[in-house]
């Protein structure tokens, strides 16, 4: 009885550490990957398509109105669908991710501006992943504790900018991921290439 017990023990912890090899194998492989923006198909902020914004002219007074009290509120949630491309590292092709809760910052020039969290489960894999983005927003507060509206304007028109002079924008993300031990956060932000 006791060799069986001893018997069950052996494979049962043989079964956890294989398990355990393979989401350590998967962590470092997603952790390892390249991730680079393909594109963005949509991006509205409450409501309003940010994509054929240019300027300040292009907001009417609805527009500047609507999103001044969303973010006076502190209210503010975008959608968007972009193109993640995800290159992970040769011999990993084949894995997926699942990503259970993704952290996401946005710089300006090298300011943190914009965070947010997205809930919903998203599924990665190697190659070109069509993601849609439900999620609130929070501006960086300055130095005082406080967001400035003007920062939201100058976002919004910054991502139709082809300008050169124009400062550079930059997406970090930080998944949760699924594994079979369970959730796993990546300890730091990842940079999306542009």
């Amino acid at each position: 009885m006791r060799s069986k017990l001893v018997n069950y023990t052996f494979l049962l912890a043989l079964l956890l550490f294989s398990f355990a090899c393979k989401t350590k194998n998967d962590v470092e492989a997603f952790k390892e990957a390249e991730y680079s923006l393909a594109g963005i198909d949509r991006m509205e902020l409450n409501g309003i398509n940010l994509l054929n914004k240019k300027g300040p002219q292009d907001f009417s007074f609805n527009d500047a109105a609507k999103l001044f009290s969303a973010f006076s509120e502190n209210n503010l949630n975008a959608v968007s669908t972009i193109g993640l491309n995800v290159q992970l590292p040769e011999g990993s092709e084949a894995r997926t991710m699942t990503v259970t809760q993704l952290k996401w910052q946005l710089l300006v020039g090298e300011e943190q501006t914009l965070t947010g969290i997205v809930s919903e489960p998203v599924e990665l894999r190697n190659g070109l992943n069509t993601i849609t983005i439900n999620s609130p927003l929070q501006f960086t507060a300055d130095a005082s504790g406080k967001t400035d509206f003007n920062k939201l304007l100058r976002l919004a028109t910054l991502l139709n900018q082809k300008d050169a002079n124009a400062p550079k924008l930059s997406l970090q993300i930080k998944p949760t991921i699924q594994t079979s031990i369970g959730p796993v956060e990546l300890p730091s932000y990842i940079k999306v290439k542009d």
